[in-house]
């Protein structure tokens, strides 16, 4: 019985490898994957595989052991080839440089020289909010709320929206304006891992579905390596909020990340409400507002809501038709 549940262990957790395997070989990049991983989970069966040898211990269970280590050795062939592809991609990028910038070498060297002298250095998309975020990491507190994203949050007035709901957390906006989710490996440390965060709100991918070239099973990959990452760096519990966006793309992967969610231990936000409200920043807020407070709210926070919600009634025109829209779900008020 011990054996047979051991084997059902490994095949459960071996399950995963020809998965990931197969998303390697889709992406054609080493960028997302990890050689010390790979070969530290090769270590491990290689120790269960000479267990069994030396204690003569032959049957099944060794042949599940084996047959686990040949896919995940597959993944280090996998990795190799991945990074021929990105060595590859970055020559043809740079030999694509020089052709539409009609340099030629000794040019590209010449102006290699005459700019090495010391000037403030050219920024990259990103790097202007790197350079702000490093200042502002060195005064805020850990164990607070982060949002991180793309567009949407970028564009959130997050200093008002907290002050207007009485949100006494430390919460964070690290979001970067026009990224896409194969950009941001770079910024995870200041943005997230800096910050040793509580909770972490992730919104990606309203930049990436103008892209009419987006290979879904690749952005939800990636998605799955950034929160992976988020996992083994952090103790935070992670919140996916929804694409705010109407178009179809928009709605399939956001059931791909409701399924993500579930799969890696996240919680799922459906923000998509925001696109019908006639505020939607401040309909966005509320539906994710409720999820950053430590504790339960009290008396006091739950009458500025109700002002808020109220305000927001009297400035949406009745034309008989249509009733007010509700202003988030109903609170429980602790005195």
């Amino acid at each position: 019985m011990a054996e047979l549940l051991e084997s059902t262990m490994l095949i459960c957790f071996g399950l995963s490898w020809p998965m990931n395997l197969t998303k390697n070989i889709k992406a054609k990049s080493a960028k997302n994957m990890s050689l010390q991983f790979i070969l530290l989970i090769i270590f491990g069966y290689v120790a269960g595989i000479t267990a069994k040898i030396y204690t003569h211990r032959f049957n099944y269970v060794l042949v599940v052991y084996l047959l686990n280590l040949v896919v995940v050795s597959a993944n280090v062939i996998v990795y190799f080839i991945n990074r021929r592809y990105d060595r590859q991609t970055q020559k043809a990028n740079t030999l694509l440089c020089k052709e539409l910038s009609g340099k030629t070498e000794n040019e590209t060297l010449s102006e290699t020289i005459h700019t090495s002298a010391p000037q403030k250095p050219h920024l990259s998309q990103g790097d202007d909010e790197m350079e702000t975020y490093r200042e502002l990491n060195s005064i805020t507190e850990a164990g607070g709320v982060v949002l991180f994203g793309s567009n949407t949050f970028a564009n959130l007035p997050l200093g008002e929206l907290t002050q207007a709901y009485r949100i006494t957390e430390p919460i964070y906006n690290r979001s970067i304006k026009d990224i896409r989710i194969n950009q941001i490996e770079n910024y995870l440390k200041v943005c997230l891992f800096d910050l040793n965060p509580r909770k972490i709100f992730v919104n990606l991918g309203d930049v990436d579905i103008k892209d009419e070239s987006l290979d879904v099973e690749n952005f939800i990959s990636k998605y799955e390596w950034l929160l992976y990452m988020i996992h083994t760096k952090t103790q935070a519990e992670i919140y996916i909020v929804s694409i705010v966006s109407s178009s179809p793309e928009a709605a399939e992967i956001n059931q791909r990340l409701q399924k993500l969610a579930t799969q890696t231990g996240c919680h799922f936000l459906d923000a998509t409400g925001a696109l019908e409200a006639k505020r939607p920043t401040l309909r966005l807020f509320e539906l994710i507002k409720v999820h950053m407070r430590n504790h339960p709210i009290n008396y006091a926070d739950a009458m500025t809501v109700g002002r808020l919600s109220n305000r927001e009634r009297e400035q949406v025109p009745n034309d008989g038709h249509s009733s007010p829209e509700p202003m988030g779900k109903p609170v429980n008020v602790r005195n």
